[in-house]
């Protein structure tokens, strides 16, 4: 399908996407009764096209599951705290927190920052689903010029900011009739206690900011109570080391992960506690109200949700017995980046992916390509191209196209590498191997974000061109 057969609001969050990934900001709509905002992958961008200094601190939309967690590593809080804080994301209220000052803190969470303390939300919206999961963050403030009010449709948008802002229109898709209003901003601080910081239209339409705020410390006192230890498998991710009253078949191994976050969608639960288990064929997983899933040192399943496919007997027949296990509520310790998981006469012993499976760095390593990326995740493997690779040493690159050699120089951020004089000798490539070339220059051509997962790297650039990279 091509983009003149979507629908004109698809069109135009595809155009608004175009205007992020080069680096402006574009004003998107948020459901009633909020008012409209701006968002860029630039936080200079936001804030110049609301007319205010450029270096100003803005908020940072962590909407992705991988964004939201980088981030909380860094908030020194408690477990309650921070389940309260999903709760108000799900709630999208605007969250204050302070923030460790830490030199592996990721270089995007920088323009918002200031004085120890971070201004964050969750600003995606199931209608505007295609631009928000293009981008695992975005900067954002409301939608209004410094001194205006927040526009609460796309006319007063188009009032406020200069003719050729892109706006995308969706106000057929909220109320017009509501009172609309920017958001809530609430002030979590290091011992927990919430406070209002701004007013907005969440504390409104619920009866008054203490109205507000004792609905979160209700949810706080409830997660306090259900989940009262400091140390849980949540936000990690496990792989099996032994097996105890039963075996795995060979060259597999369980893998589990746990995490907390947001519910997206209306209704209750607002935050959920997601448990995902994998044992080499089908993959399983199950969300339940925050608290409840490792409440009085128990795995509290009652079923599992996943894929059907098709597999091997024996394979087949090890996730049915996983399945069983983690559905007869097994017990669970966790001792340092040992998890221990028993039921029984069975006992599954489990590492810390971190510990089990370290990162490569970065430097000194013959990285594979595996498989280019369009539109910043449409993947393609080319079976007929020769074997392309890039190698990084100190602040220079090396690498074979497939039929050029490559090199140039670099930098790096915690998050970036930042590309320059790259070049590559003059062969005339053909095929895929001449695909695969004109990926890997065109994402080299600037900087891009990096990620490391044990053995795999990904590079993406801001044009949503990229590269899947595997250690050699």
């Amino acid at each position: 399908m091509s983009e003149a057969d979507l629908p004109e609001f698809d069109r135009a969050q595809l155009r608004a996407i175009e205007v992020l990934r080069g680096g402006g900001a574009v004003v998107v709509t948020n459901p009633s009764p909020m008012t409209y905002g701006v968002v860029g992958r630039d936080a200079r961008a936001v804030n110049l096209l609301k007319g205010r200094p450029a270096d100003q601190p803005v908020g940072i939309s962590v909407h992705s599951q991988a964004a939201r967690d980088q981030l909380f590593q860094f908030l020194d809080l408690r477990a309650d705290a921070l389940a309260v804080i999903d709760f108000a994301l799900a709630e999208r209220i605007t969250v204050l927190a302070p923030i460790r000052s830490d030199p592996a803190m990721p270089e995007w969470l920088a323009p918002a920052v200031q004085d120890g303390w971070v201004v964050f939300f969750d600003g995606y919206w199931g209608r505007l689903a295609l631009l928000w999961s293009t981008f695992p963050f975005l900067y954002g403030s409301s939608a209004n010029r410094t001194g205006e009010t927040p526009a609460a449709s796309a006319a007063e948008a188009r009032a406020q900011f200069p003719a050729d802002t892109r706006i995308i229109d969706a106000d057929d898709r909220r109320e017009p009739a509501d009172v609309h209003g920017a958001s809530t901003m609430i002030r979590v601080d290091s011992d927990g206690q919430l406070t209002l910081h701004r007013s907005g239209i969440q504390d409104q339409v619920a009866g008054g900011p203490d109205v507000l705020l004792d609905r979160l410390r209700e949810f706080k006192s409830t997660i306090s109570a259900l989940d009262p230890s400091t140390s849980t498998p949540l936000g990690e991710t496990y792989l099996s080391t032994a097996v105890t009253g039963g075996s795995l078949l060979p060259d597999t191994r369980i893998r589990l992960e746990f995490f907390r976050g947001p519910n997206k969608n209306e209704g209750e639960p607002r935050v959920y506690d997601v448990v995902r288990a994998y044992a080499g064929c089908n993959r399983m997983g199950t969300a339940v109200a925050a608290g409840e899933l490792l409440a009085n040192g128990r795995l509290w399943i009652n079923g599992l949700g996943g894929t059907e496919r098709g597999g091997r007997p024996p394979m087949l027949a090890q996730d049915e017995w996983l399945r069983l296990f983690l559905t007869s509520k097994p017990t669970w310790q966790l001792n340092g980046d040992e998890l221990t998981l028993t039921s029984g006469s069975t006992t599954i012993t489990l590492l810390d992916k971190k510990v089990a499976e370290p990162d490569f760095p970065l430097d000194g390593i013959r990285w594979n390509v595996v498989t280019t990326i369009t539109n910043a995740d449409a993947r393609q493997h080319r079976y007929r191209a020769e074997q392309a690779w890039i190698s990084f040493d100190g602040d220079r690159l090396t690498g074979w196209t497939g039929c050029n050699e490559m090199s140039g120089t670099f930098r790096r951020t915690n998050t970036e590498l930042i590309f320059s004089s790259v070049a590559t000798t003059d062969h005339t490539c053909t095929g895929e191997t001449a695909e695969i070339e004109a990926v890997m220059l065109s994402t080299l051509g600037s900087a891009v974000t990096y990620t490391i997962d044990h053995n795999q790297m990904v590079l993406l650039a801001p044009s949503g061109i990229g590269l899947d990279l595997k250690a050699g």
